[in-house]
């Protein structure tokens, strides 16, 4: 995990792959062994809200991207839905009266930053991403290179990029937030924004 100290507070980034179950784990004893005065987790707060009262089995992917991105780490495990990095947070952070907070972009949010950083024609030839991630032959030999092949593949535009690294910028943003009133801050990152975050929050 790498740390940022900002003011009296720690950060402590703990970067995650969605999806794979052994993260849950790995989440579980970053928390046991930091015992953090709160955790931030990269998803929104609708998510978090229908993350914290979703009680059913696995869910299916729902584009032709994520798709990919199950089929590419079943070559390690078998990816489910809902993430549970995150599930497992905020099982633990509610069993240990922890706060826990969403620290990626709400919908609107999103949607504004989405319209804002992508141009009609990136959104065209991103019509034509299933045909190239068909052909695409990842080189990964650990789910953490492939997140990371893959995320460049699904951003690599500029447009997309942009996108991206505004989240990553809002997430460090939220962070810092907590952080003013929390002495001790798990955040518990997807690994394709955890750079990015830490550079944000060291910016």
């Amino acid at each position: 995990m790498d740390e940022v100290q900002l003011d009296r507070a720690t950060i402590r980034l703990l970067p995650v792959v969605r999806g794979l179950p052994s993260e849950a784990e790995t989440v579980r004893r970053a928390i046991e062994s930091t015992r953090p005065a709160a955790i931030g987790i990269s998803i929104g707060p609708e998510e978090l809200i229908t993350l914290r009262s979703y009680d059913g089995g696995p869910l299916s992917a729902e584009n032709f991207e994520e798709e990919i991105y199950v089929a590419g780490l079943s070559a390690w495990e078998p990816a489910i839905k809902p993430p549970p990095c995150f599930s497992e947070a905020i099982k633990a952070a509610d069993a240990r009266g922890v706060p826990i907070e969403a620290v990626d972009m709400d919908e609107v949010t999103y949607t504004e930053s989405y319209v804002d950083c992508v141009s009609g024609l990136e959104v065209v030839f991103q019509g034509r991403l299933e045909k190239r991630l068909t052909k695409k032959r990842f080189r990964a030999t650990n789910p953490r290179d492939f997140v990371l092949e893959w995320d460049a593949e699904v951003n690599g535009s500029p447009g997309f990029a942009r996108l991206q690294s505004r989240r990553e910028t809002f997430m460090a943003g939220r962070l810092r937030q907590i952080a003013a009133s929390h002495d001790s801050v798990l955040a518990v990152i997807e690994v394709e924004r955890a750079v990015g975050v830490r550079l944000a929050l060291q910016g």
